[in-house]
């Protein structure tokens, strides 16, 4: 049977589809890196990478010997998270993946905290905007916003995200606020939108909920660009109470039509796990930690 190490080096080596990125991420030379893939190849008797000049792509033999490979070393962490539920001290690489600005603005300010909790775990955070593949891509745990749509994941929900509209001080100077939402069709709307030219911004009064169309100077799919955006008095932006709290406080910011509450009013943050088998204790102290952190310090 092949070494373990080998086949998490194939795997690393399958993820990130560089020798020179595996050797940077483990402190070696490309060369070693090459060298001990050829050994796996040789094992086996099989090619598994493609080489070419920038990349190394799997080739069906390395396709199916990689959704192995990564069930024998889930199989061996999950035997080894067993023994160490024994002296409840997690260890080991957990994976993560979250959206850039969750990841900027919800995990950055946790992370040294949990990791000085937990001294022997480290932590792989990937970005990324979609529901990955998770038991695919090998990731322990996803942060999403928004309603789970996938059965076969569990989602713990660690807090609601309420939204709210700001501009700045310099933005309300110059342009006559708006008064009611209809207004907001006359103002220069920064939206959370890409794949199409159109934004709506509902609003609910009673039992009735209100759409308004919105133009405005920038479309994008980052938060955080349209909350500096918003800063340097481009226009006005929904964006997460969580994101802004530090500008409605400093003023850099002011709410737009706080009277009229937005439709949804709120959008869970979930930690998102594969189901089917028992939670690891490391995604277990995680999940805990970030509910415990962030909380009711959404609201």
């Amino acid at each position: 049977m092949e070494d373990l190490n080998l086949l998490r080096l194939f795997v690393l080596v399958s993820d990130q589809g560089s020798f020179s990125a595996v050797a940077r991420s483990i402190r070696t030379t490309p060369s070693a890196v090459s060298r001990q893939i050829s050994r796996l190849e040789e094992n086996l008797n099989t090619r598994l990478l493609q080489r070419t000049t920038r990349r190394q792509e799997l080739t069906e033999a390395g396709q199916v010997y990689l959704s192995h490979a990564r069930q024998i070393i889930e199989d061996v962490d999950t035997a080894r998270q067993a023994v160490s539920r024994l002296s409840n001290a997690p260890s080991g690489v957990l994976r993560i993946t979250a959206e850039a600005d969750l990841a900027l603005t919800l995990l950055s300010p946790v992370l040294p905290e949990f990791l000085e909790t937990y001294p022997d775990l480290r932590v792989q955070l990937q970005t990324s905007s979609t529901m990955e593949d998770l038991v695919g891509r090998g990731i322990d745990v996803a942060i999403r916003v928004g309603h789970l749509s996938d059965s076969s994941l569990i989602a713990k929900r660690l807090t609601m995200s309420r939204s709210l509209l700001v501009a700045s001080p310099e933005y309300l100077e110059q342009y006559s606020p708006p008064q009611q939402p209809e207004d907001l069709r006359n103002h220069s709307c920064l939206s959370f939108k890409v794949d199409t030219d159109q934004a709506t911004w509902s609003f609910k009064s009673g039992e009735e909920v209100s759409p308004v169309s919105v133009t405005g100077p920038i479309q994008a799919s980052s938060l955080v660009l349209l909350k500096e955006a918003a800063k340097s008095g481009i226009g006005i932006a929904m964006l997460p109470i969580w994101m802004v709290r530090a500008e409605l406080n400093s003023r850099a910011l002011v709410p737009v039509l706080p009277g009229f509450p937005l439709e949804p009013p709120a959008t869970p943050i979930s930690a998102v796990y594969p189901s089917g088998r028992n939670l690891a204790l490391k995604v277990r102290v995680f999940v805990d930690f970030l509910t415990a952190r962030i909380g009711n310090s959404f609201d």
